[in-house]
């Protein structure tokens, strides 16, 4: 019954804020006008990212396969029936591995690649990122 609560009160503050809230789209896209630097969405970044510094097969392809399976395979692995944090030392270490390579890769896709998708430093040439 929580649940239920917690969602309705959910429901009409997310209602209600975007009443008063304007939310306008961009304009229209322009196939002859390109914005430099031309990224990914925020969640595709460190894939961007990966393209970089990797051959498109190894970084679209292998190195996302190897992550998803890897994850998959960590209950196999780690088969410590334990509910502790303490005791999960194996997956928690991999979990948080496997995390901070994705964030890593996200954020200086986002914040350190400008003109031509090359490295700035945000602190000197400004920031090259939109929400």
């Amino acid at each position: 019954m929580e649940e239920l609560v917690s969602l309705l009160v959910l429901t009409v503050a997310l209602i209600v804020f975007s009443t008063f809230v304007q939310a306008p789209l961009r304009e229209l896209a322009n196939p002859n006008l390109t914005p430099n630097p031309s990224k990914a969405p925020w969640y595709f970044l460190g894939l961007q990212e990966l393209l970089r510094y990797f051959h498109p097969m190894i970084a679209g392809v292998i190195i996302p396969t190897l992550i998803l399976v890897g994850l998959a395979a960590v209950p196999y692995v780690d088969r410590n029936p334990s509910i502790k944090p303490g005791d999960r030392k194996l997956a928690i270490t991999l979990f948080t591995m496997l995390f901070m390579f994705g964030a890593t890769l996200t954020i200086s896709g986002s914040f350190f690649r400008g003109p031509g998708f090359n490295w700035v430093w945000p602190w000197s040439q400004g920031l090259f990122f939109e929400l």
